[in-house]
């Protein structure tokens, strides 16, 4: 199967994001061995995860529309919110899949969301720490991520956060959700 979604995507996506994919493949396999969790459900959820990433703004709303997927304000704001969402069909359509952590781990890992379980946290861990980023906090992100998966994630949503801040761009509400959840039970 695994060998099988490869061609698929690679049929589908731009080599970097091909290359992108093989490295949150890479980097979910270590995390899920590290805390102790199913890799093969996330490795196949690396390969399907941004399959609908490179359509316009404009096939990304439409698509979820004609589907008959929830779009919110934000997503007309932020089109590329969708694209997990759309690839999550994609998945069930063209490759008949269903189980419940590949599914979950594709739809969530953009902006997060409170019902997140520890699998889909630590593939929003992955495609933010895979091998080809190389951003100055990376590093930092990778090391906390093995030994804290909730803080790890907590300094993904900061990072993500002031990013979109600084370029005036929209945060999905399902990210504050999240980090005020993660908030709150690092409190207690």
């Amino acid at each position: 199967m695994e060998d099988e979604l490869k061609n698929w995507l690679q049929a589908r996506v731009s080599g970097g994001r091909y290359m992108h994919s093989l490295g949150v493949m890479e980097a979910a396999t270590e995390l899920a061995r590290l805390h102790g969790v199913e890799a093969d459900p996330l490795r196949q959820a690396a390969l399907l995860h941004d399959c609908a990433r490179e359509f316009s703004n404009e096939d990304l709303v439409a698509t979820a529309e004609v589907w008959q997927l929830p779009v919110r304000e934000v997503d007309r704001r932020s089109p590329v919110l969708l694209h997990g969402k759309l690839a999550v069909v994609i998945g069930e359509r063209e490759l008949g899949l269903s189980e419940p952590a590949v599914l979950s781990a594709v739809r969530w890992h953009t902006a997060g969301h409170p019902d997140m379980t520890l699998s889909d946290k630590l593939f929003y861990l992955a495609d933010v720490t895979e091998p080809t980023r190389h951003h100055a906090w990376v590093a930092g992100l990778r090391e906390l991520a093995r030994e804290d998966v909730d803080q790890a994630v907590l300094m993904a949503i900061g990072i993500n956060t002031d990013h979109l801040d600084r370029t005036g761009r929209t945060v999905d509400p399902d990210t504050y959700d999240l980090r005020d959840l993660l908030l709150g039970k690092l409190r207690n």
